[in-house]
């Protein structure tokens, strides 16, 4: 472990490559399963490549507002933009809510066969997590001009022979992290291929979402980077985590009780117009049969009031 830790510390810049193996390996997972899915990858795909414009500036929103919570609590007053964009760093979290609601909006927009591909993201997202987070316990940071191996998002000290092969004795959270989402990249692949029933289509990424929040929410005892800001007993993550349960666990309630109305048909969908047309022609015929009711057959209502007309 220390000679493949040398190595990539002293020849290899960590975070950066194995983010980029990651999102490598992310699409390229999410092609195939495009192709195996039969999704129209030549439309997902450059979306989901769009999307990562909001990765980046939620992660790097995230890690402001958490380093301002931190400054404020040693006490630093003299804050500014400038100095919270320069010093802080970026927070999974924001990228995550940044990539989805940006591809929220692109696929409402653009993409048919919407629950599908939300089912291969959910399956994509955690293979580039899990990658990351490897690059995080191989990160390392510039000291009096060299290079120091210097892990981030660390656990907390512990003094036991199992965190003491890590970094200051550290528990390696980055690791633990990284073998759940590749277990759950795992789980979900599995899920994708075997349940082939229409109407659990795009119930992937709220299983994606509840798994990592409770999973986060519990690793987060066990962090030590204080330097992403706290509120009150729970860290900035755990707190983004409850809301993140929140969220999926109340649309699912409304969904389940059908509160929640789906989005209008598509106005411009020939298939609504066949409809439509036919609800139409439906309802006149049953309204013309409606008011020749109650008169004998084959005389209209114009013949009878004529009939009455002439015994009055």
């Amino acid at each position: 472990m220390d000679a493949i830790r040398t190595f990539i510390t002293e020849h290899i810049l960590a975070y950066g490559t194995f983010a980029a193996i990651g999102l490598v390996a992310a699409f390229a997972a999410a092609v195939i399963l495009c192709f195996k899915m039969k999704q129209n990858w030549v439309r997902q795909i450059p979306l989901m490549l769009l999307s990562l414009v909001g990765l980046i500036a939620g992660a790097k929103l995230f890690g402001m507002i958490s380093y301002e919570r931190y400054l404020r609590s040693v006490g630093i007053q003299d804050i500014t933009i400038k100095r919270l964009f320069n010093d802080s760093g970026i927070v999974f979290y924001g990228g995550l809510l940044g990539y989805f609601g940006m591809m929220w909006l692109l696929f409402w927009k653009l993409l048919p066969k919407k629950r599908l591909a939300w089912d291969i993201v959910a399956v994509s997202t955690p293979l580039f997590h899990g990658f990351a987070r490897v690059g995080c316990y191989f990160g390392h940071e510039m000291v009096d001009g060299q290079l120091v191996w210097r892990p981030c998002c660390y656990g907390i000290h512990m003094e036991n022979a199992f965190c003491s092969h890590f970094w200051d004795s550290r528990f390696p959270t980055q690791l633990f992290e990284s073998g759940f989402n590749f277990l759950l990249f795992g789980i979900l692949l599995a899920l994708l291929l075997t349940d082939h029933e229409e109407k659990r289509r795009g119930s992937l990424i709220r299983i994606y979402l509840i798994a990592y929040a409770v999973f986060r929410f519990i690793i987060e005892f066990f962090r030590g980077d204080e330097v992403r800001g706290a509120y009150g007993i729970f860290s900035f993550s755990q707190v983004v985590s409850l809301f993140i349960l929140f969220g999926v666990m109340l649309a699912w309630i409304l969904k389940k009780k059908k509160i929640v109305k789906p989005l209008p048909p598509d106005p411009f969908d020939p298939e609504v117009e066949r409809y439509d047309l036919f609800i139409k022609t439906e309802t006149a015929s049953e309204e013309e049969t409606e008011d020749e009711k109650g008169f004998p057959e084959g005389k209209s209502m114009d013949s009878c009031s004529d009939k009455q007309t002439e015994e009055n």
